[in-house]
């Protein structure tokens, strides 16, 4: 009998130090991070402007470099491993862009006068709500690694030229660009995104981690001339922050 009971003493003892080298249970958790979102997505548009009963250009470089964002995201663990996730980012950057035109001369046909400029003061703003399957996996008591893709659901705003004006005078030899004429387009577009994250706990619910993500679309923009534009969107990002398990 004492051998019987020493042995379920050890066995007890076993069981209580493997548990002691996982993680605590936990349901639900929360991931905050800031960030850089590391892709440019550069695109030019092009389109004919008539003037004097001829056709000229307007042809538009826009510079869309990568620059610091913001995401947010709350989910729950709903089997085992296999958990949920709902996340909200952002990003917004200054887009300068290059302007080239061509105008038409007032008195003849097929003298076509060269202008070119700036557009300053022109934005990109990307939001999305991140829907996820996410893969949650505890490493001791410390660590957790998270997997996770979905749909993305973006809205995009842009600021983009759709015109430009100039200063000409007799005998119209030449013109000289004066400004540009912008809009904001906004559109919204359904995409994809996937990454993964590392955290590590200092406390029983409180971490850090760092992310990396890569997510992203192609909406059309309404651009010069009526036209449309295929610009991409998102990209790869990486970031960290606060981790907080529940």
């Amino acid at each position: 009998m004492k051998c019987i009971i020493l042995a379920g003493v050890l066995g007890l003892a076993s069981v209580q130090g493997v548990m002691a080298q996982t993680a605590p249970p936990s349901r639900g958790f929360l991931v905050v991070n800031g960030g850089y979102q590391v892709t440019a997505n550069d695109f030019s548009n092009g389109a004919v402007r008539r003037d004097n009963a001829e056709d000229g250009r307007i042809d538009t470089k826009y510079v869309v470099k990568g620059g610091p964002s913001f995401d947010f995201t709350a989910g729950g663990v709903l089997w085992r491993g296999l958990g949920v996730g709902v996340g909200l980012s952002r990003f917004s950057v200054s887009t300068p862009a290059s302007l080239a035109g061509t105008i038409p001369h007032p008195f003849f046909f097929g003298q076509l006068r060269s202008v070119s400029g700036e557009a300053a003061g022109l934005k990109r703003e990307e939001q999305a709500i991140d829907v996820q399957i996410r893969g949650v996996f505890p490493v001791g008591t410390k660590f957790q690694v998270m997997i996770f893709g979905g749909p993305s659901f973006f809205q995009v705003k842009q600021g983009v030229v759709s015109d430009f004006t100039i200063t000409e005078s007799y005998p119209y030899d030449a013109a000289t660009f004066r400004s540009a004429t912008t809009t904001d387009s906004s559109v919204s577009k359904m995409g994809f995104n996937g990454g993964g994250d590392v955290a590590f706990f200092f406390a029983r619910q409180i971490g850090v981690g760092a992310t990396v993500q890569f997510s992203g679309t192609t909406v059309a923009l309404p651009a010069a001339g009526g036209a449309s534009q295929d610009v991409k969107v998102g990209g790869l990002k990486a970031g960290g922050g606060l981790r907080v398990r529940f």
